[in-house]
């Protein structure tokens, strides 16, 4: 018997809910409902972690591998978020393709690409009937970096285990969607200090809409780190290096950024870490960011504690995620341990602190 909860059979009253989530009169129904569907992707998860370390344990190059469940506060967010003319960015909750995410971090562009070059090989395809549901190029965010500065690949998967074409062997979760990341550790830094800084100062530039100064911070930030890093020059064409220097430096005197990354006390706890784990930011007394590590025996128990952090209205920040491996989860997670060094240190050639 499986320890993965399946989704609503009824996935027409799935949308449903989704759209009275996105127009603001939900009822505890309607949450309950996306809550579920949401939490079935713990088994597609499963699925996949299986297949992509089966293939990255045959490479000669170093992979960092982790995965996570979508925080339940970041589905209701993006369900709710409205273009410049005032239409939801989300239709249809039932066809957000990131519930369940894999992440791989890669040292260089190179090995990235390989590998992935690799994944959508037919010697690999072939044994499996999951299949990508957008072209090679659609999320291709280290060519086409977001305005934000936002690098990476994403790939979308329709989960489809062997057997699934033979209706005998359906199972609920056939169908559902996962979204595999690929990052390189200098973008990795990127994103990382962007969520930290954003919990710590209260803002929300990962999902900036309108440009402020905070944003165009790090926008210049990741370019520079491209530059510098991996010899790519995506963003500010035209720009000078030089020139994109001395911006960040002026932004950093009046924002300070940087200046609070850099003596931020990191968090620990994370001998704690299990096969299934939550990570869960909250707000100490004094008023600080705090982290606990709650590790399970399952995902489902895993599921239900971070679901339960998140409807409570307590945590800052809970998230399930699942890894073999303690050390890969405290690297490719470290935004939850507070740990934004590689960033700091990439940046200090181009500032002064």
């Amino acid at each position: 018997m499986t320890t993965y909860p399946p989704p609503p059979e009824n996935k027409t009253a799935v949308k449903r809910a989704g759209k009275a989530i996105s127009e603001g009169h939900e009822t505890p129904a309607d949450a309950d409902l996306v809550d579920r569907w949401r939490a079935a992707h713990g088994y597609v998860i499963n699925t996949f972690q299986i297949w992509l370390k089966r293939h990255i344990a045959r490479q000669s190059f170093e992979v960092e591998f982790v995965q996570r469940l979508k925080r339940r506060t970041t589905v209701f967010d993006k369900l709710r978020r409205r273009s410049a003319d005032g239409a939801a960015l989300i239709a249809d909750v039932s066809a957000m393709h990131d519930f369940a995410g894999c992440r791989m971090i890669f040292n260089t562009v190179a090995d990235l690409k390989t590998f992935r070059e690799y994944m959508h090989s037919t010697g690999v395809m072939k044994n499996v009937n999951h299949t990508l549901r957008y072209g090679p190029d659609k999320y291709d965010y280290i060519e086409r970096p977001k305005s934000t500065g936002y690098r990476g690949i994403h790939d979308v998967y329709r989960h489809l285990p062997r057997g699934s074409e033979r209706r005998q062997e359906r199972k609920p979760w056939d169908g559902l969607l996962v979204e595999i990341q690929y990052r390189t550790r200098a973008q990795h830094a990127w994103a990382t200090a962007v969520e930290i800084s954003d919990l710590l100062d209260g803002e929300r530039t990962k999902f900036e809409l309108d440009a402020t100064k905070r944003g165009r911070f790090f926008a210049i930030a990741s370019e520079l780190i491209a530059r510098q890093q991996e010899g790519m020059n995506r963003a500010f064409s035209g720009t000078a290096t030089m020139d994109l220097q001395v911006e960040l430096q002026k932004l950093e005197n009046e924002l300070k950024i940087l200046q609070r990354l850099s003596v931020l006390k990191q968090f620990t706890d994370e001998e704690k870490i299990q096969q299934h784990t939550v990570l869960n930011i909250f707000r100490g007394n004094d008023g600080t960011p705090d982290l606990e590590v709650l590790p399970f025996k399952s995902a489902t128990l895993a599921i239900e504690k971070a679901t339960e952090l998140e409807r409570s209205g307590r945590s800052l920040n809970a998230v399930y995620v699942r890894s073999d491996n303690p050390k890969q989860l405290r690297s490719a997670y470290r935004n939850y341990f507070n740990d934004p060094i590689d960033f700091v240190q990439i940046l200090q050639e181009e500032v002064e602190l």
